[in-house]
């Protein structure tokens, strides 16, 4: 019998303390998980139209040429393309699209993920963690010559990609524009 009542009150107390209000969770941390869910992943070469005028006679239009973002010995860099590769070109990033609608992006050689420097000011790559820094929301998306592109925000610093106002310099997150500028349209090329 005694063991019946211990049951008893322990199961009374179980549902007594599931009845009442549920423990509040820190609103702040509810609204800052992001889904882990992805969506899809396609492999691609991240590449800016090209704000820069090569003046290449050889194309007919002598305003573009595109970049593509790579690692060097200096760094995370847009740097040009050779000729050889525009048409098969080598694609060094996964874009992934998670169920959110923001993309990760990953260096394919390093595993690496594209993230928002601290300060928001300056690209990193870095162990991924799929936090906020390292997601990135298309906005305006636009074409150039038939071939599609987005503008990329960081979700952390609330800029966007930006290929460097001037050659040799590294590539930035510059404030987004509400027109094209050339230095932020960024296509996925090489899509595999």
């Amino acid at each position: 019998m005694g063991l019946i009542v211990v049951l008893a009150g322990g199961g009374l107390i179980g549902y007594l303390s599931s009845s009442r209000h549920p423990v509040r969770q820190n609103h702040h941390a509810v609204q800052s998980a992001l889904p882990a869910k992805v969506l899809t992943v396609q492999t691609v070469g991240l590449i800016d139209v090209g704000p820069y005028d090569d003046r290449d006679p050889s194309t007919n239009d002598a305003d573009d040429h595109p970049l593509m973002l790579r690692l060097t010995s200096a760094g995370i860099e847009f740097v040009s393309i050779p000729r050889s590769e525009l048409a098969a070109g080598v694609p060094l990033w996964t874009a992934d699209q998670m169920a959110d609608g923001t993309v990760i992006f990953i260096y394919s050689p390093t595993g690496q993920c594209l993230a928002a420097a601290p300060g928001g000011r300056r690209l990193a790559l870095v162990h991924c963690d799929l936090g906020r820094a390292q997601r990135w929301r298309a906005r305006l998306a636009g074409s150039a010559e038939g071939l599609p592109f987005d503008q990329f925000a960081s979700l952390a610093a609330g800029r966007c990609l930006s290929a460097p106002p001037t050659a040799g310099a590294p590539p930035r997150l510059a404030p987004c524009g509400a027109t094209h500028d050339k230095s932020e349209e960024i296509g996925f090329w090489w899509s595999a």
